[in-house]
């Protein structure tokens, strides 16, 4: 399925019956990074998998921001209805604006670990300068390991092996998108009193081996919504979809099959 938004055309791939899903993946992904969590949701859900903007199949254009990224989420929902939105990492940044912009086309919201800017946050305006050079000289792969290393805190060893798994150099070729977003997330700035107004039901993911950072600015997020609860994924950190796809994709399985009352009280 093709959405227009904003004049750049969104791929979404489309699998199963029954509530709708949608999927948002984070920075150095597309939205290949949930084939092994889709097939789990698909027996009970309509799950849509979305490549955001300069991924995949979908366009792209000058002028990046988050609030624009939100407007192509928002053009999805607007298609599929109300939907249990789910973003990793930036893209839950993404999805969290999306739905303070679209709350009536939200049945519920699940967010693991967005790295909204906390106190102590470190400035990777160097790394951010540092893939651009890398992707200028064509060196993507190098790009995307210098991320994973310097950003998601990634073992250099685990990455050095992440190098060789089928897929990686598919990664490594929307590297040119990592800069602008390691940006967008330093500029970015919560609204708290807008978040105050999100009653979405929304369930907190963190990993719980995930680095210090990435906890602390999910327990911000979770703070300031008035419906949030949290889970720990145990044994994880970043990237469960990869380490433990049953285990995330049962957290949001039964979180997206409760209802309103259960979500609001747990």
């Amino acid at each position: 399925m093709r959405v227009l938004s904003q004049r750049i055309s969104i791929d979404v791939t489309r699998t199963g019956s029954g509530p709708a899903i949608l999927l948002v993946h984070g920075t150095g992904d597309d939205q290949s990074c949930w084939r092994q969590v889709v097939p789990l949701l698909a027996g009970r859900h309509h799950v849509h998998a979305m490549d955001r903007r300069g991924r995949g199949g979908s366009g792209d254009a000058t002028g990046h921001s988050i609030a624009a990224e939100a407007g192509d989420i928002v053009a999805v929902l607007d298609r599929i209805g109300p939907a249990t939105l789910v973003g990793h990492s930036f893209g839950a940044i993404c999805a969290l604006e999306a739905a303070a912009r679209r709350p009536s086309s939200l049945e519920r919201l699940v967010l693991y670990e967005p790295p909204v800017p906390v106190a102590g946050t470190a400035d990777y305006s160097g790394v951010s300068a540092r893939i651009n050079e890398l992707c200028a000289r064509a060196r993507l792969e190098e790009a995307l390991c210098l991320f994973l290393v310097e950003v998601t805190g990634l073992d250099p060893g685990l990455v050095k092996l992440l190098r060789r798994v089928p897929g990686f150099a598919g990664r490594a070729a929307v590297a040119d998108t990592i800069a602008r977003e390691i940006d967008a997330t330093h500029r970015y700035a919560l609204d708290h009193g807008r978040l105050a107004a999100l009653t979405v039901p929304t369930l907190l993911l963190t990993g719980e081996r995930s680095a210090q950072g990435l906890r602390d600015a999910t327990a911000l997020v979770a703070s300031l919504l008035p419906c949030a609860s949290s889970e720990v994924l145990p044994g994880q950190a970043h990237r469960a979809m990869e380490g433990a796809p049953a285990l995330l994709a049962d957290a949001i399985d039964t979180f997206a099959g409760r209802s309103s009352h259960e979500a609001h009280s747990r």
